[in-house]
């Protein structure tokens, strides 16, 4: 069975020992744990009735959905490799997804199972396929054994015991590594899946407001998250003390993604008094390879500038952090990801364990790092490649400009950073086709049928030309 069979266990042991209590809920209904269970045999039946059986791939379709738990573990049950695709995205960029994973099967949460005819994986071992941004300017498969997160969620589990009083809020990205988190800790602990309003992302009031009413007690996110609940928060806006914020059965918060820094820290503090979880990890680790622990009420050092990030701590469920010679972040863990699918992804990051130990491997994860001392472990400062990191998710700059040079009118394109409110956000580039102008609010819109919303750039700029200096570094010569 491609899915690991201790956690679909612990989610059978959940329904068993809590089948009154609310598993999975939004605005409109619950649905327990009772019903969970029987909605599982009922998806997994159908499934394997349609013809679905052991080693099929099927593309599921992710919305944020009370249904997309059961089709997620329906699909577990019933022995298939589940391909996570988000269904936001563009058309072309979901065909693209399974023609790469060829799935034999479309599912999407609520609806009957559509079989690919003409496609067809063969029988594969894994237990789901992610993807990631790719340097070639197609996505990168990554396929992950079942026994792969099993570890980091025992660890999970073991360190911070979820349970059936807490509520876990799904606010993960929808084709992302974290989503599996969020699903997987409260459903094999007997706690509450919240799911959120459609819309609630892009109006931070609301945002709070939801966390707030929802009593959640756990919640995972990424730093750029965490500021927008904290500019939707009245407690921050009038400047109330800290316990009057409307968080106040928030214990813990897990954050990753990207870097965070003690200035967030500090601020987060004036809303709660949680664990606050600094981890570190990647789709090909997967989950947490290793994480720093600021205790119930603890704050940062007074001597440590806002400006500095938080360090990653010390590998989790078996992993280690290394240095190379470069300053480059290596994992070295028996928990990784199989590996790429289809030649799409860069070459040599999984490399045999350096120690040699059986059942180890490693990953050169392209992240630079300075060391640090104590529990804090080492300081993530960059990369080491031209991928860069936007709001938890991994960005190949040529992905975005490939998309853009396909605009009739863009000749040329470069993608970087730019700092904003939120963070790091994507700028791109463009010199226009002789003769022509660029419209940038249409460029956007072009590249929202191109990309995954993550990777359309915050910002676009029309300039005279592109050219490059002596260190050959691009050059950018602006419009007048």
């Amino acid at each position: 069975m491609p899915a690991d069979p201790a956690l679909l266990a612990a989610v059978r042991d959940a329904v068993r020992h809590w089948p009154a209590r609310p598993a999975v809920e939004n605005e409109q209904h619950t649905i327990s744990y009772r019903e969970l269970g029987a909605d599982l045999r009922r998806a997994s039946r159908a499934l394997r009735a349609a013809g679905v059986g052991a080693g099929d791939t099927v593309a599921l379709h992710s919305r944020r959905d009370a249904r997309l738990p059961c089709a997620l573990l329906g699909a577990w049950q019933a022995g298939a490799t589940v391909a996570l695709i988000d269904a936001t995205l563009p058309p072309d960029r979901i065909g693209e997804c399974e023609d790469q994973v060829r799935a034999n099967w479309r599912l999407r949460p609520g609806e009957p199972v559509e079989a690919i005819t003409s496609l067809g994986a063969g029988s594969r071992t894994a237990s789901h396929v992610l993807f990631t941004s790719g340097t070639t300017g197609r996505p990168a498969a990554v396929e992950v054994g079942g026994a792969a997160i099993r570890g980091p969620m025992n660890w999970y589990r073991s360190e911070f015991a979820p349970g059936p009083r807490d509520r876990v809020p799904l606010l993960a990205g929808l084709g992302h590594d974290p989503l599996l988190r969020d699903i997987l800790v409260p459903l094999t602990s007997g706690a509450t899946l919240v799911v959120p309003p459609v819309g609630v992302f892009g109006n931070p009031a609301r945002l709070a407001e939801f966390l707030g009413q929802s009593q959640v007690s756990i919640m995972h996110c990424t730093p750029a998250l965490l500021e927008l609940v904290m500019a939707g928060t009245p407690a921050r806006r009038a400047g109330t003390p800290a316990r009057l914020a409307g968080l106040p059965a928030l214990r813990l918060v897990m954050s990753g993604g990207a870097a965070l820094t003690t200035g967030l820290v500090r601020r987060l503090r004036e809303l709660t008094g949680a664990v606050i979880v600094n981890a570190y990890g990647a789709t090909e680790t997967p989950q947490v390879a290793s994480c720093s622990i600021l205790p119930a009420g603890r704050s940062p050092s007074p001597d440590t500038p806002d400006e500095a990030t938080v360090g990653v701590g010390r590998g989790v469920a078996g992993a280690e952090l290394l240095l190379g010679d470069d300053g480059e972040v290596v994992v070295r863990s028996p928990h990784l990801a199989t590996g790429y699918l289809a030649g799409a992804g860069p070459e040599g990051r999984f490399r045999p364990d350096p120690l040699g130990q059986p059942g180890y491997r490693a990953y050169r994860t392209g992240d630079l790092a300075e060391p640090g001392t104590g529990p804090d472990g080492p300081r993530i400062t960059g990369r080491i490649y031209r991928q860069i990191s936007v709001n938890g998710y991994r960005v190949a700059p040529e992905e975005i400009e490939n998309a853009a040079r396909r605009h009739p009118l863009v000749r040329q394109a470069h993608a970087g950073l730019y700092t904003g409110l939120l963070g790091d956000l994507i700028e791109l580039s463009v010199e226009p086709a002789a003769g022509d102008q660029v419209d940038t609010k249409a460029l956007r819109a072009f590249l929202r049928t191109q990309l995954p919303g993550h990777a359309v750039p915050a910002r676009i700029r029309a300039v005279e030309r592109f050219g490059v200096d002596r260190n050959h570094k691009i050059t950018l010569t602006e419009r007048k």
